[in-house]
């Protein structure tokens, strides 16, 4: 999950789709998580149909799907305050009962607020797991309280993103995926919620076990971050195991499919591999590995011999008994997939239509598309009694099959920019020539120049040529001048050459990030880019310069024989916090003696290492424009730190526990002492000087933005300070975070704080830049933050 990422977010799995994952005689139409033993029938009809709506109500936030039973339908999410399990009539979406769960679980790094796993409909009771682990049952007839576990660290892995796994229930138990030696997979008896057994050794995360019917052996299958077992449901006794990945690597969303009554598909990292099951049900070996499916979280569906789910953003077809891949498309691209029917039922990610896909191996086929909400996400489509049941993270609705609608198939958009600049103006005159002269002219026009091209019109527009040239089927790119879903779109193909471009207007004096897809591949860096590649902690991108962008000097390591600092780092462990970090400690040059040194504390510090070249930066300005100063570099362990409900415990950890150690470890001076961060690291660091006012005089933040759930807290600090930091430097830029469905505008924020400071005495320093969010922006303005909190003529040591 590469965005803000995510937003590389990040990142998590709820997948649906029909196999053998609940026993059948639990009577509920859509049981909960992958759906029921066989998928629905006589659904679509013949010929065209279209869809349309029949309810649609508000809903909290939450990545839960579906289970029907009856005429309810059940899911998980947030009412702001509390994480809950709801029941909602399928005729008009009224609510039935809801249940409390917990307190609500925050969204973090990338992920947003809410619950994770899908519930089970059991017989007459809904079992479900909460993202902080609580495991329940209630009463399907009125969400009563039926029995309660608490999973924690001495149970259980606790996932970084939440509880994930989806109960599934056989014979009398409850199964999850647990984690830990001797604790991998946990049976809990389904009347009680009494531990029957536990076994296997491994971590777990984000994985859900199912039960097939493999080589005429009922059996569990459950898949976790290193390896795959076969399991007797009664006892947990291990019938084979498989190892799927190697080292340390670990597969934190690897699921398994059923392929037939031998086989098995289970989704790793970057690709797929499919075992075999054989000796009655006791052993294992793979029988092919492929490309498809990796790289993404929706889990695969398999009908008649084949095999649908995405790779990335990519729908794939393979082949299910050799992995071959049949067909990709961008025609649907979506966190989610379930199958009915014989039918692909996909609620797209960025538009928030529900789309249906005829499933068919020899090419793609778009039946009907429905427009529904403002943008899609990860819960997969329920259905039962001829009605659809979809969410995402702010609305829920119903629809169903119309005969009288019209199919709504998108049709591909035109490309302004098609033919705009000195590449249009190319690529006007390649479409003129004869098919045989044109990759001499391709040649001959890129022949000694730099990729992308980018140039100023001469009405003063921006315009940037991403190029990439070779031998492929397809290109495309992905970037945040695209939205901030992180979508891809294809590259041109100028017929008759190896020439394939895409043109977008920018601002001209912007600067972006950007990675290329090739052959359906995993989105990387460009390969024909110059310029160093930009590490962004969940990904590598490459830089999108414009013409009037102006880098940094300082990001080359100094000449040979220059003075540079020294970077020391130590394990810290935090009782305030309950974690531990590695901290690393810049010091600079001539650091020791009888000299002392102002502090300055750098959030995200590792990611400000790694991908903003923040050592580089020091050892270039540090003792020229910027005094010397001591620099921690403070790695965000947990999101809540920064800007959740830990965010004051976080302040604590600075304040109380870790500037304390530096002092005594270091040379340092009581103050002046500094805060920074970009991001959400910006938010703690405003926080961090609201809250300790006497340790951090000096506070900058680049591309500032504030979660709604802050807002009213942060702001009313301000306005309520009696002391208050020396300065805040605030950055943003022109092209800053913008994401409606999280209701974050960096540029909007980083205003109204600036307005709220300055309106209670503060000094504000203000300064608007020409990038767009993201490290190789942040890192070209490192030195003018460090110039402005700790100013050369401020005096040394």
């Amino acid at each position: 999950m590469s965005t803000l990422r995510g937003f590389a977010a990040l990142l998590l799995v709820v997948a649906v789709l029909p196999s053998t994952a609940l026993a059948a005689e639990q009577g509920a139409q859509w049981p909960g998580f992958r759906g029921p033993t066989q998928s629905p029938e006589g659904v679509f009809p013949q010929g065209d149909f279209g869809l349309s709506v029949e309810w649609k109500r508000s809903l909290g936030s939450g990545y839960s799907s579906f289970a029907v039973a009856g005429d309810r339908v059940i899911t998980q999410f947030t009412d702001g305050d509390a994480d809950v399990l709801a029941a909602f009539r399928d005729g008009d979406g009224g609510e039935l009962w809801r249940y409390r769960i917990d307190n609500k679980y925050a969204g973090h790094d990338g992920s947003d607020d809410g619950p994770l796993a899908t519930p089970t409909v059991a017989g007459d009771r809904v079992i479900t797991l909460g993202a902080n682990g609580q495991l329940v049952a209630v009463s399907l007839a009125d969400g009563s309280e039926l029995w309660r576990v608490e999973l924690d660290e001495e149970s259980s892995n606790v996932p970084f993103y939440g509880y994930t796994a989806s109960p599934l229930v056989t014979d009398g138990l409850v199964i999850l995926t647990t984690g830990g030696d001797g604790r991998a997979v946990t049976a809990f008896d389904l009347e009680t919620g009494a531990v029957r057994w536990s076994q296997g050794d491994d971590t777990v995360t984000y994985q859900t076990p199912i039960l097939a019917e493999l080589d005429g052996r009922r059996q569990l299958v459950a898949v976790t971050d290193q390896w795959a077992f076969g399991m007797v449901p009664d006892d947990g006794e291990i019938l084979w195991r498989f190892r799927h990945s190697e080292g340390d690597e670990r597969q934190t969303s690897a699921h398994p499919t059923v392929l037939d009554d031998r086989h098995i598909l289970v989704t790793v990292g970057d690709g797929s591999l499919a075992l075999e099951v054989s000796g009655g049900g006791t052993q294992v070996k793979e029988a092919w590995r492929s490309r498809a499916f990796g790289n993404a979280l929706v889990l695969p569906v398999v009908h008649d011999g084949h095999i649908y789910g995405f790779t990335g953003r990519i729908l794939t077809c393979a082949d299910a008994a050799t992995g071959e891949i049949r067909w990709r498309s961008r025609g649907a691209s979506a966190f989610n997939l379930s199958l009915v029917d014989g039918h692909l039922v996909i609620l797209s990610r960025g538009e928030g239509e529900a789309v249906v896909v005829e499933a068919n191996p020899e090419e793609y086929v778009e039946k009907a598309r429905l427009p529904l909400f403002d943008r899609g996400d990860y819960a997969d489509a329920a259905y039962a009694d001829g009605r659809f049941f979809v969410r995402n993270l702010t609305h829920m609705a119903s629809f169903r099959v119309d005969r009288g609608a019209a199919p709504g198939i998108a049709q591909a958009a035109a490309d302004p920019n098609r033919i705009r600049g000195s590449l249009g103006a190319l690529v006007k005159e390649i479409e003129g020539m004869p098919k045989a002269q044109r990759q001499a002219k391709v040649d001959a026009f890129f022949e000694g120049r730099s990729l992308p091209l980018v140039e100023t019109t001469e009405g003063g527009a921006g315009l940037a040529h991403i190029v990439h040239r070779g031998e492929v089927e397809d290109v495309a790119v992905s970037g945040v001048f695209l939205g901030r879903d992180g979508g891809q779109v294809t590259l041109h193909r100028v017929d008759g050459t190896d020439l394939f471009y895409r043109s977008f207007e920018l601002d001209p004096g912007g600067q972006w990030e950007y990675q290329l897809s090739i052959d359906y591949g995993q989105a990387g860096p460009d390969p024909a880019n110059p310029f160093p590649e930009v590490d962004e902690g969940f990904g590598r991108f490459s830089e999108l310069r414009m013409p009037q962008w102006t880098p940094s000097p300082h990001l080359e390591a100094p000449a040979a024989g220059e003075p540079r600092g020294t970077l020391d780092s130590f394990q810290f462990t935090s009782e305030i916090l309950e974690n531990t970090r590695r901290i690393q400690v810049w010091m600079p040059p001539g650091y020791g003696g009888d000299a002392r040194y102002p502090v300055l504390v750098m959030n995200h510090g590792d990611r400000a290492v790694r991908g903003g070249l923040m050592v580089n930066v020091l050892d270039n300005v540090v003792g020229q424009s910027v005094a010397p100063v001591l620099v921690v570099f403070v790695p965000r362990a947990h999101g809540p730190e920064y800007g959740g409900d830990r965010a004051a415990d976080y302040t604590r950890f600075l304040t109380e526990e870790l500037l304390p150690h530096v002092d005594r470890h270091y040379r340092t001076l009581p103050e002046p002492r500094g805060i920074m961060g970009p991001g959400s690291g910006a938010t703690a660091s405003i926080l961090g000087a609201m809250q300790a006012p006497g340790t951090f005089q000096r506070v900058a933040a680049q591309s500032f933005y504030v979660v709604e759930e802050m807002r009213e807290p942060l702001f009313g600090m301000i306005a309520a300070a009696d002391s208050r930091p020396e300065m805040v430097y605030i950055e943003q830029s022109r092209n800053d975070y913008v994401i409606p469905a999280n209701g974050i505008d960096a540029g909007r924020d980083s205003k109204d704080l600036a307005e709220a400071l300055r309106k209670q005495g503060f000094r504000v320093v203000e300064d608007s830049v020409g990038g767009a969010a993201g490290w190789s922006s942040w890192r070209g303005q490192t030195h003018r933050l460090l110039e402005a909190l700790f100013p050369a003529e401020a005096g040394e040591g």
